[in-house]
């Protein structure tokens, strides 16, 4: 609330009816609708009111009589103050003074002496004192004559005419000595008068006696008719009258007739000249109304009813009854034109005014504002319906294309659609909440307290917001348009549906809605973020579960970790373009918005799980290109030594056989643990979203796995037979040893072992590089506990020959010098346990010799020592 208003001055200060009063002060309103009181000295002049500013109203007085305040009343002030007055008085009106009332022409009084007046204005007897009246500026007020005298009056010819009154009203200023010569000539004209009077008997004496004579002969003639007539002469004057009116009637009636219809034609006339606005009312009315003019309709309306609203004129009557027919007519062509959508809504403002002006029996405003949320969700509803349609045909029409080309038309559809629905509902509610703001200020003949209607408004603003927010998500999630598309498509698409989501976010947020509307479009946009980046990690997903269809087996790059393909790299890159497109397109967050991938929030909690899925995909698809063995693809294990042999040559990758598959899988898995991933979780924090810890850690631990199976698999296809050959080979070769004989080399066995393990190295060498030193020692283990079992299952130490001992020590060594670079300690317990059988060197002669003999097999087996021992980096 505002300050009370308060008016400080006038002008003028006084006048009749009608006078145009300039009203100056403060706070006398902040606009014209905030004006909505004004009374002057008691009287209602708001029709009349013409606002200018907050210090300055002019209207015009009404019949008011008097002295009074001037009080103005505002909405936002309230019932103002006045600290001066004005006065009204009634002028005194003639047949020549204009006047806004009808003035009665009376015959003018006679006068003394035969005289008569020039004109028909009340007669005004002269100052009987004599003395010269006072102006109007001298004048007693007239309130104060009547308290004084409240049964009395200062008029000379009314019966309660008083003496002092009149003194006071047109001698209060005049002087004691004045007013004593005023009396003395009051005295004398009364004396003059009575002498008058005598005198004139005096000199017409003669004609007195006349006149008495006249009526002394006017008694007698009295007399005698009635002699003659008898004392009751008036049937027969009656009947005399009668006659003469009768025969006049028949000598003039044609002449009075024409004369009462001339009267009444001129009547008519002077009628229809005097109220000829109130004739022409219903043609200007029809006129105006096809013309569009609305508003001179209603001010034409408001001031025949003012005029003539209770007139008693049956005439009068008749018209205005015409007049309110045409404007229910009006009313009823307002109301609908202001309820029917679409509609601009200064227009519909303009209507419920009129509305308010012509006293339609409704709330207009209230009935605007539910056409226009009515209008608003049939608008969303008209618009699903339509891109569904749209999108059925697509689909509809698939078999005479494409079905890329139907799912991408279906997309299109989809990106309209989320345009046309974020459009539709901010230009809506652009009109709908200012219109609602302008009813409950009151400006609309609305209640700015009325609770229950400013509630009903939210439910209808909610209701349409999460009515938009439900055909989004439709939008978003239903069909298999967004599930086939292609990556660049999609970003495309998203990026354009959350520009347009978030241009009608930017236009809720400066309608300054309410928090809860503005949240349910806020989550909408979040979901959007949330499905797109959820639809390129699954799209990221799918390309890396169909990377076993792009995998050609051909050698891409040697790294410190072994030969790799490109499957590494494809995972790094599918990886990357998917984060990449999750931060050009969804990552970031406009006004208002959170942050999408906020650590240790929901859409994070996701990313890393669905990131984890990606990754395990990839170690599943080598999983299955390591592992799956066609009925075509076997070991090669008929000739070992031949297929070991085998050697890998860059570009033969159609020709790969299953065990440089299986390499070649163990290999990308140890890059990815090592590098791939080491490069994934830079990429997270490059863009930075939070690092994918566990789905990385769970990854190196799947992929060490299947480096482990795809060893232990490898062990079982080459280490199994090579060991299978150790006791046949073994046996084949033992003879009986001479106790004299001298042994100075090992049996062939050994031999077939060492080259056995080269070529197992040498393949394994050739796709892992430094790695092939785990399935080299696997094998080596393997060959040691074969020995040590052999060893276990042989004669008791006590049978042994001495040459057969020192043989077997021989071998042992020689073996264990070969593969010394391979060994385990596993492995070394396994010779030591089978050392363990064999009988010790029984002096010193036998030790140099098995030196000695040691010595040339290092210079003999050089080459292919040095073949089985390079590259042994620790992995």
């Amino acid at each position: 609330m505002g300050p009370p208003p308060v008016v400080t001055g006038i002008s003028p200060k006084e006048g009749p009816p009608g006078t145009r009063v300039t009203i100056r002060g403060e706070f006398l309103g902040t606009s014209v609708t905030d004006l909505i009181g004004l009374k002057i000295c008691g009287c209602d002049c708001l029709l009349s009111a013409e606002w200018k500013s907050k210090n300055k109203i002019v209207a015009r007085s009404g019949p008011c009589k008097g002295r009074g305040d001037i009080i103005v009343t505002t909405r936002s002030g309230g019932e103002g103050t006045s600290t001066v007055q004005f006065r009204g008085y009634h002028e005194s009106i003639g047949p020549v003074k204009e006047s806004a009332v009808w003035v009665e022409e009376a015959a003018p009084p006679s006068l003394p002496w035969g005289r008569r007046p020039m004109s028909p204005t009340t007669y005004i007897p002269p100052d009987p004192l004599g003395l010269s009246t006072e102006g109007d500026d001298c004048k007693f007020p007239e309130e104060e004559l009547h308290e004084m005298f409240p049964d009395g009056s200062g008029k000379l010819s009314d019966d309660n005419f008083q003496p002092g009154w009149y003194l006071l009203e047109h001698h209060s200023n005049t002087s004691f000595e004045d007013l004593k010569a005023g009396m003395v000539f009051l005295q004398r004209k009364v004396e003059s008068q009575k002498e008058g009077q005598l005198s004139f008997l005096k000199a017409n004496t003669g004609a007195v006696m006349d006149q008495l004579d006249r009526l002394v002969l006017l008694k007698n003639m009295y007399e005698e008719d009635e002699r003659k007539n008898g004392k009751e002469p008036l049937p027969s004057l009656q009947a005399a009258i009668e006659e003469s009116i009768t025969l006049a009637d028949s000598l003039f009636s044609e002449i009075l007739s024409r004369k009462d219809n001339a009267d009444k034609t001129r009547e008519a006339l002077s009628l229809l000249t005097r109220h000829k606005f109130l004739f022409q009312l219903p043609a200007s009315i029809d006129r105006n109304i096809r013309k569009k003019e609305y508003d001179l309709v209603v001010n034409d309306y408001t001031r025949v009813k003012n005029l003539f609203g209770n007139t008693d004129v049956k005439l009068f009557q008749k018209i205005l009854g015409e007049i309110d027919k045409k404007i229910e007519d009006l009313k009823e062509k307002l109301y609908n034109r202001m309820k029917t959508m679409p509609i601009n809504v200064q227009e519909q403002i303009k209507y419920i005014r009129l509305l308010i002006s012509l006293n339609w029996e409704g709330d207009a405003a209230w009935v605007a504002i539910n056409s226009r949320k009515d209008y608003l969700m049939s608008l969303m509803n008209k618009v699903k319906d339509h891109f569904k349609q749209k999108e059925e045909q697509e689909f509809s029409d698939k078999n005479k294309r494409k079905l890329k080309e139907a799912e991408s038309e279906a997309s299109a559809v989809r990106g309209a659609w989320c345009a046309a629905a974020c459009g539709a509902l901010s230009a809506q509610l652009h009109a709908l909440w200012p219109l609602a703001r302008r009813y409950f200020a009151g400006e609309l003949a609305g209640e700015p307290t009325d609770h229950q209607r400013q509630a009903q408004l939210k439910e209808m603003i909610i209701a349409a917001v999460e009515l938009f927010s439900d055909h989004m998500r439709t939008c978003l999630l239903s069909g298999t348009g967004s599930k086939n598309l292609p990556i660049d498509a999609l970003r495309v698409r998203l990026v354009a549906n959350l520009r347009h989501m978030r241009e009608a976010y930017e236009e809720l947020i400066k309608l300054d809605l309410p928090s809860q509307p503005l949240s349910i479009v806020e989550k909408v946009i979040f979901d959007y973020r949330v499905y797109g980046m959820t639809m390129f990690l699954q799209r990221a997903h799918k390309r890396v579960k169909g990377l076993a269809e792009k995998e050609t087996w051909k050698i891409e790059e040697f790294t410190d970790y072994g030969a790799i393909t490109n499957l590494p790299h494809l995972l790094e890159t599918y990886t990357e373009e998917a984060l990449s497109a999750i931060h050009k397109c969804v990552s970031g967050g406009g006004r208002r918005e959170g942050v999408l991938l906020a650590e240790g929030g929901e859409p994070a909690r996701a990313a890393i799980k669905l990131t984890q899925g990606l990754l395990l995909a990839y170690v599943a698809v080598l999983q299955d290109l390591a592992l799956h063995l066609d009925d075509t693809q076997e070991f090669n294990n008929n000739n070992l030594s031949v297929a070991l042999e085998q050697r890998i040559e860059e570009g033969a990758s159609n020709s790969r056989s299953w065990q440089q598959r299986l390499l070649l899988a163990g290999t990308n898995a140890h890059y990815t643990r090592r590098v791939t991933l080491t490069n994934i979780s830079e990429a997270f924090h490059n863009y930075g979203f939070p690092a994918p810890t566990e789905a990385i850690q769970a990854t190196k631990e799947a992929l060490s796995t299947l480096e482990s199976t795809i060893a232990e698999t490898y062990l079982e296809h080459k280490g199994d037979p090579l060991v299978g050959t150790i006791e046949t080979s073994m046996d084949m070769g033992r003879h009986k040893t001479d106790a004299d004989a001298v042994i100075d080399d090992a049996r062939p066995y050994v031999y077939e072992i060492i080259n056995n393990l080269i070529a197992v190295h040498a393949e394994v060498d050739g796709v892992c590089g430094a790695a092939s030193s785990r399935y080299v020692r696997l094998i080596c283990e393997t060959v040691c506990e074969e020995l040590a079992r052999l060893a276990a299952c042989a004669p008791g130490a006590e049978l042994v020959a001495p040459q057969a001992a020192f043989q077997a020590r021989l071998e042992h060594t020689l073996l264990h010098v070969a593969t010394a670079e391979h060994l385990t300690r596993k492995a070394e317990n396994y010779l030591m346990e089978a050392l363990s059988t064999i009988p010790p060197l029984e002096n010193e002669e036998e030790k140099k010799r098995m030196d000695s003999i040691v010595e040339g097999f290092k210079k003999r087996m050089e080459l292919q020592l040095a073949s089985l021992n390079c590259n042994m980096e620790t992995v």
